[in-house]
């Protein structure tokens, strides 16, 4: 849960001298093999993971319990079924690892002093009032776009109109740039993420044609409503709106300075003028 999540982001790691156990944090070399030839990306130089959560393929992490600093092992595993690199699904692969470094996490305790820590609380029952209401008004903010989601969706197919192509490519394209991005985060290149996919570029894009489709839809008209509504937004609220999305940036990081501000407040406009015209469809 949060509590838990704020606990172990505090923890200390302390270096330790014993057998590795569920719970610590290591560092390792691996490498992984399928009929004795080394797969690509199957390998990795002082990946650092904690033991026992799942951040591997099943039973790779308690292979590593009971190692000891600088020793290595062999083992083999099946890859599940449903593995999500469809060309290793079901086989049998070979791992070699070694154990790089070792330590223990210690997790401060849930009491006062964690929670005065964290911020402007006066104790710990505070904070899980605090944490309680914050999970409450997640729930409700994701029930309310999934409402106007579903709304929105009904007014758009029963909206008769012809959806312009190059408004679609654009949309796919944009999509197929925004799953490359998310492949890349993965460490794969989008070419890797095809291969284990079994699929090309273009049959990808033909999948996602019909969503490319309906998110146009649903672009085109949320703006047909605010034309119609007349619904205006400021200068003032876009600015507002702009500098709280860059508060989220580092004042001397590089990803602030690559943000576009003409992009950043065309987006925000957007932003906002739909929240408009979901208000005035709830008022409906």
């Amino acid at each position: 849960d949060a509590l838990a999540w704020l606990q172990k982001s505090r923890a200390k790691y302390v270096a330790v001298n014993r057998p590795v156990q569920k719970g610590d944090f290591v560092e390792i070399d691996f490498e992984t093999l399928l009929a004795g030839v080394k797969i690509e990306n199957g390998e990795s130089k002082n990946h650092g993971l904690i033991i026992g959560e799942g951040g591997f393929m099943p039973g790779f992490e308690d292979n590593l319990v009971g190692m000891e600093v600088g020793r290595e092992k062999e083992f083999s595993l099946k890859a599940p079924d449903d593995y999500f690199a469809k060309n290793l699904a079901g086989k049998s692969l070979d791992f070699k690892a070694r154990l790089n470094v070792l330590q223990q996490r210690e997790l401060p305790a849930l009491d006062d002093d964690f929670a005065k820590g964290l911020g402007n609380f006066d104790g710990l029952e505070a904070l899980k009032k605090n944490v309680k209401d914050g999970i409450m008004a997640e729930k409700e903010q994701k029930e309310k776009e999934r409402a106007r989601i579903k709304t929105i969706e009904a007014i758009a197919e029963q909206t008769n109109f012809e959806t312009p192509q190059i408004l679609i490519d654009y949309e796919l394209e944009k999509m197929m740039s925004e799953l490359n991005q998310s492949v890349g985060r993965l460490g794969l290149s989008f070419d890797q993420y095809l291969s284990q996919i079994k699929k090309t570029a273009e049959e990808l894009k033909k999948e996602m044609a019909p969503s490319a489709e309906k998110r146009v839809r649903i672009a085109l008209v949320l703006k047909a409503i605010a034309k119609k509504e007349d619904v205006n937004v400021s200068e003032n609220e876009i600015e507002e709106r702009m500098n709280e999305t860059l508060k989220h940036y580092p004042a001397d990081g590089g990803a602030k300075k690559d943000i576009d501000p003409e992009q950043l407040k065309d987006y925000t406009k957007g932003v906002i003028r739909n929240e408009k015209v979901f208000q005035l469809l709830e008022k409906i």
